[in-house]
């Protein structure tokens, strides 16, 4: 089963960002990196791509086998296993998470990365 790609439109909530910000630099480590990629791996979901506008909105790009239902990947981003969109403040969340997937179809039936996972 193919591949899903998303992108996730992360909003900063009012009061809580800044914290994800000083989490970034204290909380985040090498090993806490390495969870979540393993995280991400267990779940079926690869990050291709992080894009930070401003310190209130982020742009990230997910790929999820196709096996991953939407509903699936939206609770992973949203969950206490998405260490970098929570850095360290799950329950309290830094940030409104909107999923899209991406329909290739669209645009000549290319996805938008090389895909990660294979078929």
């Amino acid at each position: 089963m193919a591949s899903n790609f998303y992108i996730v439109h992360h909003t900063a909530r009012l009061g809580v960002s800044h914290k994800y910000f000083e989490n970034m630099e204290s909380w985040w480590t090498e090993d806490r990196g390495k969870q979540f990629n393993e995280n991400l791996q267990n779940a079926g979901i690869h990050i291709h791509k992080g894009m930070f506008i401003n310190k209130n909105l982020v742009f990230c790009i997910y790929e999820a086998r196709g096996t991953v239902s939407d509903a699936e990947f939206q609770e992973f981003i949203d969950g206490p296993g998405a260490l970098g969109v929570h850095m360290g403040l799950y329950p309290e969340k830094p940030w409104n998470n909107t999923c899209h997937k991406i329909n290739p179809s669209l645009g000549g039936s290319n996805p938008p990365f090389e895909p990660y996972f294979e078929d």
